[in-house]
């Protein structure tokens, strides 16, 4: 996840959960427009700073920290992550002021007075602000597409083309398939139950096929399709292996002739 994004989900992480306010805006149970934008933009850049901006500073503190100023009272075309300061005369805080961050070139993400807290509303829902003096910021950083991995956790994720990643599915990436969890985390080293059947996906992400794993101590087998089968009899390279309830190979058990298993350690004690 980029910085871009971070921000994006600072703010998606806490709707519905703080509320607004311009007395006690300093977190974490409540903000309001421009201290909220603060806190998004330390958190994803890793910036420690006490110093809460409100809406006449907040341009400044953006600058400083890798922002451009790339219009003021001029149409542009908005891009994910642009940041917007409106204010009724320039450089005036407080109720005559507002801030956001664009989610798409469509979607703004704001803590505001109307909804008592965060909420995401298409650009149309603000058009009455572009009546006022407004700035857009908007950070000068490189996009890469493509597989990218968190520093933090060493969790990986994709980057599409459009700037969007894919997350709660699945995605062909390559000869490849992938799943992706609802923060766009591929799974990684662990199972996935989709449609009442069992998945399992590699160190590397990587969703395993057509072949044998062990798992801890217990063998599993995975057909072409990625899917491991359960209380089922399967031929593999012309021998027969029986699976509990659970995928995993049941050892020490032969398949006869007529479909029957014969377990081979009652044998030996035979």
């Amino acid at each position: 996840m980029n910085k871009i994004d971070k921000i994006i989900d600072w703010f998606r992480q806490r709707k519905g959960k703080v509320t607004y306010s311009m007395i006690h805006r300093e977190g974490t149970a409540s903000y309001d427009c421009s201290s909220s934008i603060f806190f998004a933009v330390c958190s994803a850049l890793g910036i420690k700073d006490n110093d809460v901006r409100n809406t006449s500073n907040l341009g400044s503190f953006l600058v400083q920290h890798g922002f451009e100023k790339i219009t003021e009272n001029k149409e542009w075309t908005a891009k994910k992550g642009d940041i917007v300061i409106w204010a009724k005369r320039k450089g005036v805080p407080g109720a005559s002021a507002h801030t956001g961050v664009f989610t798409d070139n469509s979607h703004i993400i704001h803590c505001n007075f109307k909804a008592n807290g965060i909420s995401e509303n298409t650009e149309k829902f603000l058009l009455p602000l572009y009546d006022w003096n407004y700035e857009v910021y908007r950070l000068n950083e490189v996009e890469k597409t493509g597989w990218q991995q968190e520093e933090e956790t060493d969790k990986w994720w994709y980057r599409n083309q459009d700037g969007s990643y894919p997350h709660n599915e699945w995605k062909k990436i390559g000869d490849n398939w992938f799943y992706f969890d609802e923060n766009g985390y591929a799974y990684q080293e662990k199972w996935l139950k989709y449609k009442n059947e069992w998945y399992y996906f590699d160190k590397d992400c990587y969703m395993v096929h057509d072949k044998w794993l062990t798992v801890g101590e217990e063998t599993f087998y995975f057909n072409d399709w990625g899917v491991c089968d359960l209380n089922y009899v399967r031929n593999i390279d012309g021998k027969q292996y029986a699976f509990n309830e659970r995928g995993a190979l049941i050892k020490d058990k032969i398949i006869k002739e007529n479909g029957s298993i014969e377990n081979l350690k009652d044998k030996k004690r035979a």
